[in-house]
This record gives structure tokens, C-alpha cells and sequence, in this order.
């Protein structure tokens, strides 16, 4: 009896509400006050209806710089093109992890709409084909992903050349996606300087959050990290998302000559 008198007075004080201090307090009747979440995390977390399609191509060992070189001679048009709603937003290769790799990106600024306009007018696109088959011939497989831009993510501002990027991709626990962006919303205040774009899965592998940083060099990158960790609110950060995490993959890369994020 003594033990259960404990027990009851312990849950008593265990506040029946989390509360949070960020930009995630308008989606508290989501998390927590009111009942299940009512609506999808794209419509909560989303900043825009700019949608992006992020390709993720794994060459065969020996035929990167053919890839390369026949994705330079025929996406510029597409980018270009008035006839495909779909801009090419970086093109980068993997210089440090999974080698042989290939990152490209595509935004659609009128949402899914332009996505599905978009691919019915490659298929139409005798070039655009004939490339793709070109390609298919060179790759070991390829996957890839629709995401939204995570709305707590600083706009980038792209006004140098040269220098590094990272992509790193979690996959996180089911259900986790509001904790993860509320931590981020804390911790992404000491690292904007280095922060490129936030993007979450929608179609493809599910629950993938893929994180890209800028730095000068492999030096500036353990430099700037060290320094974050001076920051309370980085090692905050890190302490609640870490439980979140099922896996984690990091990749250096280097734009294409194409690539317009360079």
C-alpha cells in the first residue's frame, strides 16, 4: 500500500502536457493538447508547396565521368526549358563515402501539380529518353524521393562558388517527426551559417531526413562543428534526436560543372 501511495503521488506531479517553446507551439493542439494529429506533417512542418526530387543514382565502378558527362549535355535543357515546370537545384557526386554516387535535385515550385505535368512531358520527350535509357545502361540502381522543405529550415542564400557540401540522411523511428523538428527548430540557431536545405520524405523511403551543409573544406567543416558544440543548444539538440534515430548515412560531395548550388 505504501508502495502503490507513492506511485499515485509521483504520477500527480507528472505534467499531463509537454510543453515546447519554438515555432512548434502553434501545432500544440497536434502534439499533444487535443487529441490525435489532424492533419499530415507536410501541411504542419512544410515550408512552402515547393516540392523537391531528390535522385540518388549509384554508378557502376568506372563510367562516373561518362554519367557525368551526358547528364551535362542534356539537363541544362530541361532546366531551361519552358515546357518542363521543374528546375534542376543542384547536381553533386560523392567525394568522401558512398563512391561512384550521384545526388541530383530537382524543384518544383507549383507543387505536385508540376510533378505530375513534369513527367508526362518527359515521356513525350524524345531526347529526354534516349538519355534515360543511355543512363540506365551505367548505373547499378537508383532510387528516389519526393520531399518537402522543412518550414524551421533558414533560407540559404547561394553567393559563392567552391567549397564542400554534406548530405547527411537519417532514417528516423515512426511517429518522431515533431519531436525531431522541434529539437532542430532549437538547435539549427547555431548552425545557420553552414545550413543549406531540410528536407523531409514524402514518397520513396519513408521517414528520411536529409540535412545538407556548406563548408570551405574538410578543415572549416570540424571547425565549425567543434564550435557548435560549444553551444548549449547544439548538444540540447543532439541529446533529444539522437533516441529518434534509426540510422544515419553521411556523404561529402562536389557539385557538377551544371549544377546550379555550387
Amino acid at each position: 500500500m505504501q508502495l502503490m501511495s507513492s506511485m499515485l503521488k509521483l504520477a500527480q506531479r507528472i505534467p499531463s502536457k509537454r510543453h515546447f517553446s519554438t515555432w512548434v507551439d502553434k501545432f500544440d493542439e497536434y502534439l499533444i493538447g487535443s487529441g490525435p494529429v489532424k492533419d499530415q506533417h507536410s501541411k504542419l512542418l512544410a515550408k512552402s508547396d515547393i516540392i523537391y526530387n531528390v535522385e540518388v543514382q549509384h554508378v557502376k565502378p568506372g563510367y562516373l565521368s561518362e554519367y557525368i558527362k551526358n547528364s551535362e549535355l542534356v539537363l541544362p535543357g530541361i532546366h531551361k526549358a519552358d515546357e518542363f515546370p521543374m528546375e534542376l537545384h543542384g547536381q553533386f557526386k560523392v567525394v568522401f563515402g558512398d563512391m561512384d554516387c550521384v545526388y541530383t535535385i530537382w524543384k518544383h515550385s507549383g507543387g505536385y501539380s508540376d510533378v505530375d505535368f513534369s513527367i508526362n512531358a518527359l515521356k513525350n520527350h524524345a531526347e529526354y529518353q534516349e538519355f534515360s535509357a543511355a543512363q540506365a545502361r551505367l548505373l547499378r540502381k537508383q532510387k528516389q524521393q519526393i520531399c518537402y522543405e522543412f518550414s524551421f529550415w533558414p533560407t540559404y542564400k547561394d553567393t559563392w562558388d567552391g567549397g564542400i557540401f554534406e548530405i547527411r540522411s537519417y532514417t528516423l523511428k515512426a511517429g518522431c517527426l515533431y519531436e525531431w523538428a522541434n529539437a532542430w527548430s532549437k538547435g539549427i540557431k547555431s548552425r545557420k551559417e553552414d545550413a543549406v536545405m531540410g528536407l523531409c520524405s514524402q514518397i520513396g523511403s519513408m521517414y528520411t531526413v536529409h540535412h545538407i551543409w556548406r563548408y570551405n573544406d574538410l578543415v572549416s567543416r570540424k571547425k565549425e562543428r567543434d564550435l557548435a558544440w560549444k553551444s548549449g543548444l547544439w548538444g540540447d539538440c543532439v541529446i533529444k534526436t539522437v533516441p529518434l534515430i534509426r540510422s544515419l548515412n553521411v556523404n561529402i560531395l562536389e557539385p557538377t560543372s551544371i549544377s546550379p548550388l555550387r
